[in-house]
């Protein structure tokens, strides 16, 4: 396997506390979005500060940007999605095609852009398309697939930031466009918070028992990503 997916340098400079050190901050915001999904119908009105602090994905995103200042919306909202970045990359980076094994456990659809190995990322087309992924989905699994491709940290971090902000300033002003239907749907979520809350953490348990049932998804992914990494550390 080329360097693009290769971990066996990086293996040689590699420390052994430097996993567990890094599966912190990755299992924070696991849990976070966890618990996001599973309080949202709470948090949505009157706390969406805390609601896009922990988990800033799209339907948060739309749902919160009227209900909070410009500058509140852009600091926190910028802050809070590039904060995980970094060490999703660092994982593709350091750990290379362990960390595809890894991925494509917990989202088999990646198959499709990196191969059943990791090899597609050697391809020079496919590649490419991580740039515009960089800009357009600026995620957990796009910034493993940069790391363990090597693109080059200033320019993932070049487009991640430009990205994080273009899509802020999209849901901004969806937010204004559609301003009274936003406001209907955040109403009637809070006027009905406790109930919805209920479902919404029996929805949330129900999804994390299906994922240890099937052996398969983030969560189930984030106990087994250890025992699947550390394999070749060094001292």
């Amino acid at each position: 396997m080329s360097d693009a997916v290769s971990n066996s340098d990086a293996a040689a400079k590699r420390p052994r506390w430097l996993l567990p050190a890094m599966l912190v901050p990755v299992a924070c915001v696991v849990v976070a979005g966890y618990t996001a999904n599973a309080f949202a119908p709470t948090l949505v009105k009157h706390h969406p500060l805390v609601l896009i602090c922990l988990s800033p994905i799209n339907r948060y995103l739309l749902l919160t940007t009227n209900e909070l200042a410009a500058t509140t919306y852009f600091a926190f909202g910028f802050v809070r999605h590039l904060l995980p970045d970094p060490f999703y990359w660092l994982l593709g980076y350091w750990y290379g095609d362990r960390a595809l094994r890894w991925l494509m456990e917990t989202y088999p659809v990646l198959r499709t852009i990196a191969g059943e190995d990791g090899r597609a990322l050697e391809q020079p087309e496919t590649r490419k398309i991580l740039y515009p992924l960089a800009f357009l989905a600026p995620n957990t699994w796009v910034s493993v697939l940069c790391g363990a491709a090597r693109v080059p940290a200033r320019t993932f971090f070049a487009l991640n930031a430009a990205g994080t902000l273009a899509r802020l300033a999209l849901f901004r002003w969806m937010g204004s466009v559609f301003h009274s239907e936003i406001r209907t749907i955040v109403d009637f979520v809070s006027r009905y918070q406790w109930p919805a809350t209920l479902v919404s953490i029996a929805l949330v348990l129900l999804g994390i028992a299906v994922q240890f049932r099937r052996g398969r998804g983030e969560l189930f992914g984030l106990t087994q990503l250890e025992h699947d990494l550390e394999g070749d550390e060094v001292d």
